[in-house]
């Protein structure tokens, strides 16, 4: 019931409405193609949450993703090829998006809401006030957000934001979360070409046991269903170990890939 409230709070502050529920990608909506040949792939999946806002004529579409771990939205992820699925999801819905809500779709961006409850580790003493504050700061979303001032205001009518992963510094919005509408486009085709890149070694054959690694708890191999299966082996196989980068380290990357392929 926390949960349920802690959502319900949330979109009685925003002008965002959801527009729809377990939206199935390849038999509500269009499946996504991408790529030709040996790298072309059909992709599926469930989009939990679809928000959307009319602005100016045209719809602003954000993707919500619900997270009942503590799975966060990080660009560093997105760079090294995880955690597309909801940028996939608001990017199919910009190109195809139109024939369903019969409106020009402008890409608002993606959010990661908790659905889960929280327990606060705090001195016993603490008012009930702060408690309620404490708990407020876990439930903040994250996500990458369109970077305009009017449609953040639409996604919540507050002078300190308490969903959003964003602040407010001098009047403006400021924070990691934001992309510009160029950086989105940019992003958009980032992943296309990771995702063909990806097709093409699967259907060569790629099958290396070389595993993403960060730390012990963060690692592929944690969760991974062909671990029985994959034999690796820490002195004859090599782990790949992912750099965290910062999101102004993303957004370089993607500036410097897209001018060198001309994507």
């Amino acid at each position: 019931r926390r949960v349920v409230a802690d959502m319900v709070r949330e979109l009685r502050s925003s002008d965002f409405r959801p527009l729809d529920f377990e939206l199935n990608f390849g038999k509500d909506f269009p499946p996504l193609h991408l790529g030709k040949g040996e790298q072309s792939l059909t992709l599926t999946g469930v989009a939990d949450r679809v928000d959307g806002y009319v602005h100016d004529g045209r719809l602003y579409v954000r993707v919500v993703d619900y997270k009942t771990g503590w799975k966060k939205f990080s660009l560093s992820d997105v760079w090294h090829g995880m955690g597309l699925q909801m940028l996939l999801y608001l990017f199919a819905l910009e190109r195809e998006g139109g024939s369903r809500y019969g409106r020009e779709i402008v890409p608002a961006g993606v959010m990661y809401v908790p659905a889960r409850d929280v327990l606060v580790s705090a001195q016993s003493n603490l008012s009930d006030e702060d408690l309620a504050a404490e708990k407020s700061k876990a439930l903040r979303r994250s996500g990458l957000l369109l970077d305009d001032a009017d449609i953040l205001r639409a996604m919540e009518r507050s002078d300190a934001p308490r969903y959003l992963p964003v602040s407010i510094k001098n009047g403006a919005y400021a924070g990691d979360a934001l992309a510009g509408s160029e950086q989105l486009g940019k992003l958009s085709r980032h992943i296309d070409q990771t995702l063909r890149s990806l097709a093409g070694e699967l259907k060569s054959g790629s099958i290396a046991a070389d595993p993403y690694f960060r730390s012990q708890a963060d690692t592929a191999c944690r969760f991974c269903d062909y671990r029985t299966a994959c034999h690796f082996d820490e002195e004859l196989d090599c782990r790949r170990y992912l750099e965290k980068l910062s999101a102004g380290e993303v957004w370089d990357k993607i500036d410097k890939e897209v001018g060198d392929n001309g994507l």
